[in-house]
């Protein structure tokens, strides 16, 4: 192992980590000084974020001295361990600023959110604290699970309400009593994270030798790792281009569709979309905005996000015919066949959106609602219009199931994969004719190429690993007392990035009630996620580190 080249690069991308901070310390700096403070009271973060950027450079120049000597070639062994290391760092770098601040007093929960943000998970342990209203102490939540009624769980909020300076009223409590340059910073590593902080990595940083292909392989998630063009230094700067695209179109959207809409919160919105991530800068989410035309553009921006991202530089490049694979299609298919079994899944039953209603839902209203969640749920994004947590329980497994299937090979999404799917089903369908038709030779193409033995055993291995993790992560959070529906819906959310939950979370609660136990698997989980397992998996082989 050339620890040597791994310090060097790592030092190197510190640095530009660093200059990253840049931004949302530009962000801080606008709302302290040039906003009146009577429209902007929440604390200010300008320090913390210098101060994080002080560690962040301190730890560049510590790697720098280590890899000095460094020979200057990365194989695939130092790329894998390089990117694990840069997606770890790089969420504790995101969580100084949080804990710099004292947005949260546990550097647990600042790691989560930061891991959240950075895996474009969405879910988060930001929950507003709660007082006693004669003796102003804090005191403990206790909330009841709405599918369990047996199921209670006790826990203390993370967040501090922003109070009249003169009468003590709470003006802003939860994720609105946040500073705006943290929900900035919060919203920014979902934006970074959704194309991979490796791919841009490799985009900015002098060629990386034959280790460049490797961490992009590592980090683009999918079964085909696809080139756009024959240099992957490229490659990523154009994935990246077409990303900051798609983002601008999306700001300039909302920006002129809703002129109420604050420019902040456009730029955030946008950059939760098109990542597919889901953090929101209002306790209500979108439907804070109560705009027809912002829900529409979003969700037309997950779709957008949720798509392989070669077919964007195929089609500027006038090669339109190339969106004609059979996993878009397939893709477009269960999109709207979820749409249509969710609309009938809510139609005609009571209109819960975040209060019981007296109305049952229409069939357009339904077909609206219902297209959405079924789309949120599948890009793994997580915007809601409603409290999907107590709606009926046939909509509520649809969307547990289309979290798992997930987006398109070479998207922001997370899930399987509608690729590996296709590979397994096409995969299965020989299997059975080979039963009555032994002789027969076939071989397995996914649009008219023919795919590899190997790529085939490797679906089938990350199809059992995600199963096993997905058991075993339920397990060990029931011993850790929460009940066995919530404990599965948390570690399905968390394992396909997905950020939905149901049971004992919903959407206007959060991840707090877990202890630091939970905390700390649901980490580890978003990561494996992620990097889809193997590049991490490989860590734990004894093997792996021995000789060169």
């Amino acid at each position: 192992m050339f620890f040597r080249e791994i310090s060097r690069y790592l030092g190197r991308y510190l640095i530009y980590l660093t200059l990253i901070l840049l931004v949302p310390l530009g962000v801080a700096v606008f709302y302290e000084f040039a906003v009146d403070s009577q429209s902007h009271p929440q604390a200010h973060s300008s320090i913390a974020f210098i101060e994080a950027m002080g560690v962040c450079l301190f730890l560049a120049l510590v790697f720098l001295h280590f890899g000095k000597k460094a020979q200057g070639t990365l194989y695939r062994r130092e790329s894998i361990l390089l990117v694990a290391l840069i997606w770890f760092i790089t969420a504790g770098i995101g969580a100084l600023p949080f804990l710099f601040s004292k947005t949260f007093d546990n550097p647990i929960d600042a790691y989560f959110e930061s891991m959240s943000g950075l895996t474009t998970t969405g879910a988060t342990v930001i929950h507003p604290k709660a007082y006693d209203p004669y003796t102003n102490q804090e005191i403990p939540i206790s909330r009841l699970n709405p599918n369990q009624s047996n199921t209670t769980h006790h826990f203390f909020g993370t967040i501090t309400p922003i109070r009249h300076p003169q009468n003590q009223e709470i003006l802003f409590a939860g994720v609105e009593a946040i500073g705006k340059a943290l929900l900035f910073w919060r919203s920014f590593l979902q934006w970074i994270g959704g194309m991979g902080i490796v791919v841009l990595f490799i985009a900015v940083l002098p060629a990386l030798s034959m280790g460049g292909k490797f961490l992009f392989e590592t980090e683009i998630p999918g079964p085909n790792k696809e080139a756009m063009t024959p240099r992957i230094k490229e490659t990523a700067s154009m994935l990246w281009k077409i990303y900051l695209g798609l983002t601008i179109v999306q700001i300039a959207l909302l920006l002129l569709t809703n002129p109420h809409i604050p420019v902040f919160d456009a730029i955030t919105l946008s950059f939760s979309t098109i990542s597919t991530g889901g953090f929101s800068v209002r306790n209500e989410g979108i439907a804070a905005y109560q705009s027809l035309s912002v829900n529409w553009i979003v969700m037309v921006f997950m779709i957008l996000g949720s798509l392989n991202f070669s077919l964007y530089f195929h089609c500027l490049r006038g090669k339109v015919y190339r969106i004609y694979e059979p996993e878009f299609f397939v893709y477009i298919a269960v999109l709207l066949g979820a749409s249509l079994l969710m609309t009938f899944n809510l139609w005609g039953t009571p209109q819960v959106l975040f209060t019981a209603s007296s109305e049952v839902f229409s069939f357009g209203q339904s077909l609206f609602l219902g297209a959405f969640q079924a789309i949120s749920a599948q890009t793994s994004t997580g915007f809601f219009l409603g409290n999907e947590a107590i709606w009926p329980l046939p909509a509520q497994l649809l969307m547990l199931i289309l979290v798992f299937i997930g987006g398109m090979s070479g998207s922001t999404s997370g899930g399987i994969k509608i690729s590996r799917q296709y590979i397994l089903f096409r995969v299965i369908t020989h299997k059975i004719e080979s039963i009555f038709r032994p002789h027969c030779i076939r071989s397995l193409k996914i649009n008219h190429k023919e795919t590899s033995d190997k790529t085939a055993l490797t679906v089938l291995i990350f199809l059992c690993i995600l199963i096993f993790f997905a058991v075993l992560g339920t397990y060990l959070l029931v011993l850790d007392k929460i009940d066995p529906s919530t404990a599965f819906s948390i570690i399905a959310s968390l394992i396909n990035n997905a950020g939905l939950s149901y049971d004992g979370i919903t959407p206007m609660s959060s991840c707090a009630f877990l202890s630091n136990f939970s905390k700390i698997i649901g980490i580890i989980w978003m990561m494996l996620g992620r990097l889809e397992f193997l590049a991490l998996l490989v860590l734990l082989v004894p093997a792996f580190w021995r000789g060169k």
